[in-house]
């Protein structure tokens, strides 16, 4: 048979007395320290988490506004072209149209210098003519009516070209 010996008894009592002890005054307080380290690590995973999602979400919205600002770029760039494209198709239509005008402009004053100078050229030859027929004659009113002559000679030539 079993015999139970005192010693053995007690053993077992403290045993239990010890395990109960170890288990109040030992693992609990661990237990608390490593479930307070576990939801402070949770606590860091989690905020890392959300950080990364904003950092992702701030990431997309800096991609979009970089598209968008480039876009913006090549369409101001493009007005400017068609701006300045537009400046310069007046700027030349302005320029043909004054140095047409100032060309016409001159050709009108060459052609008026032109018969300026012929009808000063006409009228020096009918004085010569006049002169030359003056000393040939010799008399005043034969030089009035040479005069009359001469100029509608000149019209009827100038009429006939």
């Amino acid at each position: 048979m079993l015999r139970i010996d005192l010693n053995l008894l007690w053993t077992i009592l403290n045993l239990l007395l010890l395990f109960i002890l170890v288990k109040i005054f030992l693992f609990k307080p661990v237990q608390k320290i490593i479930a307070a380290r576990q939801e402070e690590v949770d606590k860091q995973l989690d905020d890392a988490k959300a950080a990364q999602t904003e950092a992702d979400e701030l990431k997309v919205k800096y991609a979009d506004s970089l598209a968008g600002m480039e876009e913006e770029r090549k369409k101001t760039l493009q007005d400017a072209r068609k701006n300045a494209d537009e400046e310069y198709k007046k700027i030349v239509s302005s320029a043909q149209a004054q140095a047409k005008q100032i060309k016409e402009e001159a050709v009108l004053q060459a052609e008026s210098e032109k018969e300026q100078i012929l009808k000063k050229a006409e009228q020096e030859i009918a004085d010569m003519v006049v002169d030359a027929a003056t000393k040939v004659v010799g008399s005043k009113s034969g030089v009035e009516i040479d005069r009359s002559l001469y100029d509608e000679f000149l019209d009827k030539a100038g009429e006939q070209e």
